[in-house]
């Protein structure tokens, strides 16, 4: 356990110093520009009083989580007492990306019709069925980073005379890159799975999950023409704390073959999807 402890400080101080830059990329947030113009003129396309879009704001915050927000990647078994294991993830995730809000709403104003993140993260087994995690995503073409932590509990594993394999998994996950964009998001998975061997070499762990996740938003004061001189703070804005819920459906299959693992995913919500893989490693 103290090996786990180390390796997760370590862990986490990188990702604190990888986030302390701040520059404007492709797919970062542009939230300056989700208003709606009051006493418009060229010079303040939202206005001198300008009005936040909600809506708009709500829509892109969604879609950002659901690209940033890590996926099960894994069946309902948990690691075992002794398991540590290190994984490497590849999603992507489609958007609605000929929507305004995507359009106005961050830094390219003709972005892909998909969002690609990275995940790097560690898992660790521990008694009573339980394991803990923690993770780090990373939005290609932005400055946008998503740290979070989980843990999960299979309540009858090892119980020979329940065939299914069943968990429960929390994860809790917070954003950190963007100085207009706070947002965190909480998720509940409820996993069904079931381990079988294959020729004696591989074990397969096909799954099945129902993963609603809930998205917390809001933004800092924004200033609605940046780079300008303003006079008492009239062309600035905030978009007020927003809960959203997000019913997903994942699927995927879990291979292992000694020391690795991989896994590819499917997680399915209304108007988007995000396809994933795992790479593994036990030690």
């Amino acid at each position: 356990m103290s090996k786990f402890i180390k390796f997760s400080l370590s862990f986490g101080l990188g990702l604190i110093l990888c986030g302390g830059t701040a520059l404007a990329l492709d797919n970062d947030p542009a939230l300056h520009r989700l208003c709606v113009g009051v006493q418009v003129a060229p010079e303040a396309p939202c206005g001198s009083r300008p009005q936040a879009n909600t809506e708009a704001f709500r829509l892109l915050t969604k879609e950002y989580a659901l690209a940033l927000s890590p996926t099960i990647m894994a069946p309902a078994e948990t690691m075992g007492i002794n398991g540590f294991q290190f994984n490497v993830q590849f999603a992507t995730t489609t958007i609605n990306a000929d929507r305004d809000y995507w359009t106005t709403g961050i830094e390219d104003e003709n972005p892909s019709s998909t969002l690609v993140a990275t995940r790097i993260g560690i898992r660790k087994g521990l008694p009573g069925s339980i394991e803990i995690g923690m993770d780090t995503s990373y939005l290609f073409f932005s400055e946008l980073w998503m740290f979070g932590v989980m843990a999960k509990w299979a309540p009858h594993e090892g119980m020979d005379s329940v065939p299914i394999d069943f968990a429960l998994r929390g994860s809790f996950n917070r954003l950190i890159g963007s100085s207009e964009l706070v947002m965190s998001t909480a998720g509940l998975d409820v996993v069904l799975s079931k381990s079988f061997g294959l020729a004696g070499v591989v074990n397969l762990s096909p799954y099945i999950a129902y993963s609603p996740l809930w998205v917390f938003s809001r933004s800092n004061v924004i200033d609605s023409t940046p780079g300008t001189r303003e006079v008492n703070g009239e062309g600035d804005f905030v978009f007020t704390e927003q809960e959203q819920r997000v019913d997903r459906l994942t699927m995927g299959i879990r291979f292992i073959t000694g020391a690795f693992n991989f896994t590819p995913e499917v997680t399915l919500s209304s108007g988007q999807q995000t396809y994933g893989v795992n790479l593994g490693a036990d030690f």
